[in-house]
């Protein structure tokens, strides 16, 4: 059971691919049934019946492990997708006119034919999104859309005084705390860490750090306020 779910989460690219090929034959099903009046209770009818719903298990399972959204936007497409192949077969037999509470119609081949193809693009449709909400979910994000805080730090290295002094210049090293006025000392203690060019580089340095004393803390143009990572919010 272990080793099934592991080869799930690391096949992205079959399960893709499964899903993409499973569509095609169910395109190429649902376009002959609807052209051709085959018997539903003929053999080759059952065999594509036992085929559809084997496709949809393997397009099931290869969104399975994605996530609650996916797998509900999906299920709602994998329903679709099988009701637009069974449903002509189940209802032949109710073809011409019906009455239902004071209402009269004509249900028509060319009427269920319509139904089941709308049926089908839908199903294909959510289908679709669903994997791109599990497989590709930057496709449907926004231009301009705001960088989380995590994303914005990441790009700037930490540092450790006993790792990387030892690799960079000599230099008299002095407490960080030594490097801003009273005011930002006293509010020192809501960071967890700011920002500190040394030796050319920015660094992530953690408040209670020593640093070269040529190092220079990072400041707002405008502000002058430190620039660095809350303990308590986004940004300070």
């Amino acid at each position: 059971m272990k080793y099934g779910l592991s080869w799930l989460r690391s096949n992205d690219r079959i399960l893709l691919k499964s899903t993409i090929i499973g569509i095609l034959l169910l395109t190429m099903i649902h376009v002959y049934l609807s052209l051709s009046l085959l018997d539903p209770y003929s053999g080759f009818f059952d065999f594509l019946h036992i085929t559809t719903i084997l496709i949809l298990v393997v397009m099931f399972i290869s969104i399975l492990l994605k996530g609650l959204v996916p797998v509900a936007i999906s299920c709602l497409g994998l329903v679709l997708l099988y009701g637009s192949i069974a449903i002509p077969s189940a209802i032949e037999n109710s073809l011409g006119p019906f009455y239902y509470k004071a209402s009269t119609g004509y249900l028509s081949l060319e009427a269920i034919n319509r139904g089941t193809h709308g049926f089908f693009l839908l199903g294909v449709a959510m289908v679709v999104l669903g994997m791109i909400v599990a497989y590709k979910p930057h496709i449907l994000y926004t231009r301009n859309r705001p960088i989380s805080s995590e994303q914005l730090w990441t790009k700037y290295p930490n540092w450790d005084e006993n790792l990387q002094l030892a690799s960079t210049k000599t230099d008299s090293l002095i407490g960080l705390p030594s490097l801003l006025n009273d005011t930002e000392r006293y509010l020192l203690w809501r960071y967890e860490f700011v920002l500190v060019l040394i030796y050319d580089t920015v660094y992530r340095v953690p408040i209670y750090s020593y640093v070269p004393t040529s190092s220079t803390v990072l400041r707002e143009s405008k502000s002058q306020r430190v620039i660095g990572a809350s303990k308590y919010g986004y940004f300070i």
